[in-house]
């Protein structure tokens, strides 16, 4: 991202938060970047354009600080709080424009945002079925979509109580204390032997609402992953499996060898389905 550009989000955010999206002009905005109009329809075609960008820019830095973590060397259980602290403080950095976006409803104000809130959507949901299944293991895998949408719950009743009810917790007890009380939830679910309410299956059919992984989605979460293995053999399969996706027309059967070389690597799980969903090859 280009500094003129990152300059004209921020203002824009900042512009938002204080005044209001409806109540925001374009002039406004470039008043307080010191530009021109003509400079801000270079990045933006209009100010519905520049709201997409501030959400994608928000989401990132908060992506930035999340895979940033995973790089320590923490145990998924330390892996985990940090994470979720981080992914807190960064909404609360950023809690007035929360704040614009529910006061004038501008979700979804398009078609192109209201896809890209249901991307994050689906993101955070990953990010939180793959941090429970590493912690707990094969034995919560019948009741981990269960577990991930009572801790999404918990999550968003605590950031409610921060964001509007102006309540003030120290982020990494409350980050343990969650994890603590999903440790609670995942000992009842496997001791009840019950059935659960969200199967895969039910999952599977409520992921047709969401958008489809992108090539970028998928770059970069190999990329991600080739900074955290260290067996040379793999790092080689995931080069050529980043290789072969950047081409411009990747050849299925070079994608299906090279996945095949991850079946028995379930900390990558995670990627080779989201390459799979992306190819269209969970049938094959």
């Amino acid at each position: 991202m280009k500094d003129k550009e990152k300059k004209i989000i921020e203002a824009g955010m900042s512009l938002f938060a204080k005044k209001g999206y409806s109540a925001t002009t374009i002039q406004e905005i470039v008043d307080a970047c010191g530009i021109s109009k003509g400079s801000f329809y270079l990045y933006f075609k209009s100010k519905e354009a520049l709201l997409l960008a501030a959400f994608k820019y928000q989401f990132q830095s908060i992506q930035s600080k999340l895979d940033s973590l995973t790089l320590k060397n923490l145990t998924p259980r330390e892996t985990f709080i940090a994470q979720l602290e981080a992914q807190l403080e960064e909404i609360l950095k950023h809690k007035e424009f929360i704040i614009m976006q529910i006061r004038e409803q501008t979700i979804p104000i398009n078609s192109e945002i209201e896809h890209f809130i249901r991307k994050v959507s689906a993101e955070i949901s990953g990010f939180y079925h793959e941090s429970l299944s590493k912690i707990y293991g094969e034995p919560i895998n019948p009741y981990i979509y269960d577990l991930n949408m009572i801790l999404q719950g918990i999550v968003h009743s605590y950031l409610k109580l921060i964001i509007f009810d102006k309540a003030s917790f120290d982020l990494q007890r409350l980050s343990n204390f969650i994890l603590k009380r999903m440790d609670d939830m995942a000992a009842g679910f496997i001791r009840s032997n019950e059935e659960p309410i969200l199967t895969s299956d039910y999952v599977e059919q409520l992921s047709e609402l969401y958008p489809e992984p992108t090539k970028e989605d998928v770059l970069r979460k190999i990329k991600h992953a080739k900074e955290q293995v260290e067996n040379e053999d793999i790092t080689i399969t995931l080069e050529v499996l980043e290789g072969e996706i950047e081409r411009e027309k990747p050849r299925t059967p070079v994608i299906q060898g090279m996945l095949g070389n991850l079946k028995n690597e379930p900390d990558l799980e995670h990627v080779k389905t989201l390459i799979e969903k992306f190819f269209d090859l969970t049938n094959d």
